[in-house]
């Protein structure tokens, strides 16, 4: 294949299989918007690359969505034909399948990118195509502010997958409390990219001592001793620890071998079972921050439905990333980007009826917090024909996914319960703590999105 992205044409088939519906489609724009015909969405997520061990159970989440979507006869009556592509995890690679997603079939919306290097470039370019976008595990800071039209009053970057805000205040919290490391001093190593840096300096700022280093590494090296070397330069008593499990896995051996000591605390990308299993003689007692949103109804069902593939990272998120574009569609009586962007609040919580403006959205909200609880009639996991009659009806909905309540705020992302964890001898994890929803409110700085000058 060569570098030009390059689709194949085929006609969606009401009832198609997950599989089926995971094809990609050269289909034009105008046939995509035709009445009655197949609405255009898709997906950009990591086959290859450095998430590629998420990749594919992400991919069929979406996938898993559209198939529930267009068993109960789809938005509007017309069936979702997903286009799905690899971002390769490369910001490059995606922005061109994006624009051949746009461009040749006619997408209005689409679920990612994962990893935030990928998707804050793809974010700089939705608002102008009118195409909507949610990631479902996009969750660097920066993003809260990415994504909005030129007067600011419409966002088309959304994420169900919370902002890294709350996971900086983790990872801060478990190491500076003296019930898990209380240290005095702590360094931090991250990827170099949005992801990385931005959560890295989040937990930093939280941190109550002194931090030693700040030490960002590149995923295309293979030796990182001089990197570990300026991250222990310092001697601190604690490392934050923000990357993947690719580079993760060398990192952690090359620590090891080397004697430099310390206490870890990892973030939720190298949160892995295999990773963390394979590598159990080194990473058993150390610490990972995550996301613990509450179940729901739906989140058994789905998980049933997914099989092996259930236990993926941010796969949940995924399906509701791609069943929250289609209810905005429901909603709004129209299948268009603009259409999903203004209405996808107003499914995922129902508060006042209708997404709220900035004028109309409190300081608790604009934090991350609620204005108030979220009204309507609650829907879940495969559930659209439910909320199909019900708007039909005149009736709101509070969409509860396969992730979390998935509550969108003003910048159309949720805030999430975290735990904190400790990798134990077998390399499973043991839940030590649970952090609630409420305990973030306020705290997350203006619009949840904190400084974002320094994401890159």
């Amino acid at each position: 294949m060569s570098e030009k992205y390059r689709t194949t044409r085929r006609v969606y088939l009401k009832g198609a299989t997950a599989a089926g519906v995971a094809g990609l489609t050269g289909l034009s724009a105008s046939a995509g918007a035709a009445q009655g015909g197949p609405i255009q969405m898709g997906s950009i997520l990591p086959i290859t690359g450095a998430l590629s061990a998420y990749g594919t159970g992400m991919q069929k989440a979406a996938n898993l969505a559209a198939q529930n979507i267009n068993d109960a006869g789809g938005p509007l009556g017309r069936q979702i034909n997903m286009n799905n592509a690899d971002s390769e995890t490369k910001p490059a690679r995606a922005i061109q399948k994006y624009n051949s997603l746009v461009n040749e079939a006619g997408i209005i919306g689409f679920v990612g990118a994962a990893s935030s290097g990928v998707s804050v470039p793809l974010a700089q370019n939705v608002a102008s195509d009118q195409v909507m976008q949610m990631s479902n595990a996009s969750t660097s800071p920066a993003l809260a502010q990415i994504g909005y039209n030129e007067d600011k009053t419409v966002k088309y970057f959304g994420r169900t997958a919370p902002n890294d805000a709350q996971q900086g205040i983790v990872m801060g919290r478990i190491m500076s409390d003296d019930k898990y490391i209380g240290a005095d001093k702590a360094a931090f190593l991250y990827v170099d990219n949005p992801y990385g840096q931005g959560l890295a300096e989040k937990a930093s700022a939280q941190f109550t001592g002194e931090t030693t280093a700040m030490v960002g590494y590149s995923k295309r090296s293979s030796d990182y001793t001089s990197t570990l070397d300026k991250v222990f330069n310092g001697n601190p008593d604690a490392v934050g620890f923000v990357g993947y499990p690719g580079n993760g896995r060398t990192i952690l051996k090359q620590w090891n071998n080397g004697g430099y000591g310390g206490e870890w605390v990892l973030s939720e990308g190298l949160n892995s079972s295999e990773f963390l299993s394979s590598l159990s003689n080194i990473t058993a007692g150390m610490y990972l921050a995550s996301p613990d949103p509450e179940q729901t109804k739906g989140a058994t069902k789905f998980e049933q439905m997914m099989g092996d593939q259930a236990g993926t990272l941010f796969a949940p998120h995924a399906y509701d990333a791609l069943f929250l574009q289609a209810l905005a569609i429901q909603a709004a009586g129209e299948a268009s980007g603009p259409a999903i962007a203004k209405n996808i609040r107003r499914v995922s919580r129902a508060e006042a009826g209708s997404q709220a403006t900035a004028t109309e959205t409190t300081t608790a909200d604009m934090s991350g917090g609620q204005s108030s609880p979220p009204q309507g009639d609650i829907v879940t996991v495969d559930e659209f024909q439910k909320a199909k009659d019900l708007l039909s009806n005149g009736q709101d909905i509070n969409y509860q996914g396969a992730s979390s309540p998935v509550n969108l705020n003003e910048q159309l992302e949720p805030l999430n319960q975290f735990a904190i964890m400790q990798v134990q001898d077998d390399g499973s994890t043991k839940v030590l703590e649970t952090i609630p929803r409420s305990f973030f409110r306020g705290k997350l700085g203006e619009g949840g999105s904190g400084t974002t000058t320094t994401q890159g």
